[in-house]
């Protein structure tokens, strides 16, 4: 899956692949696979940093990019229950020294968060199948 998303962000557009710290880890609690009264998902993806930050971020085959967004940052998106391919994604690369956060929420519930240290440091979250 790490293979799948690290294509999927050089596809989308060139970016500069920086060694960062930090570790990976998932929010608390399991993985919201709920869907609201209309059988759609809130999708937040956010992400926090000292200044600004390339960010890369889509849903399922559909990515956009926010270059030199400042932080932080936030996009709400909305997935249908229909959908084949429901997995959020959302990376960034530090433009400057300190720790860069990113967060992905689903109808309210933290599913995935990940932080790496370091300027120019890459971060990146991908939540399982939603």
């Amino acid at each position: 899956m790490r293979k799948a998303t690290i294509a999927l962000l050089c596809a989308g557009a060139p970016i500069a692949i920086a060694c960062s710290s930090g570790g990976s880890t998932t929010g608390p609690g399991a993985q919201d696979n709920s869907t609201t009264a209309s059988g759609k998902k809130t999708i937040i993806l956010e992400v926090k940093g000292p200044a600004k930050a390339d960010i890369t971020y889509g849903l399922g085959t559909d990515t956009s990019q926010a270059n030199g967004a400042k932080l932080p940052w936030k996009k709400t998106l909305t997935a249908s229950s229909s959908d084949v391919l429901n997995i959020a994604q959302v990376s960034a690369q530090n433009s400057a020294s300190g720790t860069i956060t990113c967060t992905i929420t689903v109808n309210g519930k933290i599913v995935k968060t990940n932080k790496s240290e370091g300027q120019f440091a890459i971060v990146d979250c991908t939540t399982d199948a939603l």
